[in-house]
């Protein structure tokens, strides 16, 4: 899996973090009981499932790696929104993230933390090669572009890439193209005119 080292911020704003634990009143040890944790792990499992399939993750680890990502950056927005918002280390803190996450297309703005409150880890899987490779309409689909992708017709900037996981953020998107002399290249190209000639004839 390949990230950016952007969230180092999370860790050492979490690192540092001790909960005092306090025993559990008798409504809450009530309600504790009727929670079947085994049928939220499976739910979970399913979920987790499904987005592997929706976005081709090939790797496990890799969703792992981005629940993580995804659960550091939200506990990070908890502690920063019970400071006052006229806190200097709220207002600096809050900076340096929003730049962050936005610089690597995870948030649409880096205006407000309201995008952060949940952040979830699809989020990330959006920031995959494949999916970029789709969005910008180089690949009809996702198990299309992972396949382009390890066979080498994709390139960012001069450097090719054959890893499907890379994640690609604002300034790398504008520089996807296709390999030096890919074959695919021009058969897309070709698939795409057409496609957009069937639909100048209201087709």
């Amino acid at each position: 899996l390949e990230l950016p080292h952007c969230l180092v911020i999370c860790h050492g704003a979490t690192r540092g973090c001790h909960w005092a634990m306090r025993k559990l009143k008798h409504h809450e040890q009530k309600l504790l009981k009727k929670v079947n944790f085994f049928d939220w792990k499976a739910d979970r499992n399913i979920i987790e499932a499904k987005i592997l399939r929706k976005f081709h993750i090939e790797k496990r680890e890799d969703y792992a790696a981005y629940y993580k990502l995804a659960t550091l950056v939200t506990q990070l927005v908890a502690h920063l929104r019970k400071l006052p918002a006229s806190d200097k280390d709220r207002i600096k803190m809050t900076e340096v993230l929003l730049e962050k996450l936005y610089t690597m297309g995870l948030i649409k703005n880096d205006q407000s933390l309201e995008d952060c409150v949940a952040l979830p880890a699809s989020a990330f899987c959006r920031r995959r090669l494949p999916i970029v490779l789709c969005k910008l309409k180089l690949c009809e689909s996702i198990p299309q572009a992972v396949a382009y992708i390890k066979q080498g017709h994709i390139r960012i900037g001069p450097d090719l890439v054959t890893n499907p996981s890379l994640h690609v953020n604002r300034d790398m998107e504008d520089h996807v193209t296709w390999a030096q002399g890919s074959k695919v290249k021009g058969h897309v190209k070709e698939f795409l005119e057409e496609a957009d000639d069937f639909d100048l004839l209201g087709n």
